[in-house]
């Protein structure tokens, strides 16, 4: 999925000839702390303001014309959504403007609209079942994981992959599975020297991946 499918066109940025009065009621009418400011004439995204920027002025007729913009944070429109994910996090904003190859603006992407997107990615609310496996980073391989699960009749709707902080040297790989009964599965991985750590209770089958979107959203709820 790619920046140009979550473009938000009905948020309207602000012009440099916008005063801070209008940049305080859309910072909280749209609930974020960043705004792009975008030229008219030309359509170009050139700076954007935070909350921290404006706060302080008594005169709230002034322009943003008369401040120092910062600079540009953008996402290019075929950049994947894991990039535009990536420019929040970095930069720690909750609107994201997406701009084409000349930087001519062309809308934003909200905090929810990335994170939507990744939960349809990952089949988050599709049933089925989620495995967690510790693999040595030496020995990861997606091919041996997808063979020996399909073998078991089971077909792969998810996968995420991490490295815990504590073990660098290994890799934790959870995969949403379609069987909602993951005995055959996880018996299988295990005879082949996989260390599966999902309990295989009914109870906790959905935890895994629900719970690291929400981590997600706490984590880009910035």
């Amino acid at each position: 999925m790619l920046a140009k499918d979550l473009l938000n066109t009905d948020f309207k940025p602000l012009e440099p000839s916008s005063t801070i009065s209008a940049a305080l009621a859309k910072m909280d009418a749209w609930q974020t702390s960043n705004i792009p400011i975008v030229e008219p004439t030309t359509k170009k995204n050139i700076g954007h303001i935070l909350f921290d920027d404006i706060s302080d002025i008594t005169d709230e007729q002034q322009t943003i014309s008369s401040l120092e913009l910062r600079q540009p944070v953008y996402a290019l429109k075929e950049q994947h959504v894991f990039e535009v994910a990536r420019q929040m996090l970095q930069h720690e904003v909750r609107l994201l403007p997406v701009v084409d190859s000349s930087e001519t603006y062309l809308g934003v992407i909200e905090k929810k609209q990335v994170l939507e997107a990744l939960s349809t990615m990952l089949n988050i609310a599709t049933a089925g079942s989620t495995i967690t496996v510790e693999i040595p980073q030496s020995d990861f391989t997606i091919s041996e994981l997808v063979h020996l699960i399909e073998t078991e009749g089971a077909k792969i709707l998810g996968l995420t992959v991490e490295q815990p902080v504590d073990f660098e040297e290994s890799l934790r790989v959870s995969l949403k599975i379609s069987h909602e009964d993951t005995s055959a599965v996880i018996s299988s991985l295990q005879r082949h020297g996989y260390i599966t750590t999902t309990a295989n209770r009914n109870d906790q089958m959905q935890v895994d991946l629900s719970t690291r979107a929400d981590e997600l959203l706490r984590y880009l709820d910035v």
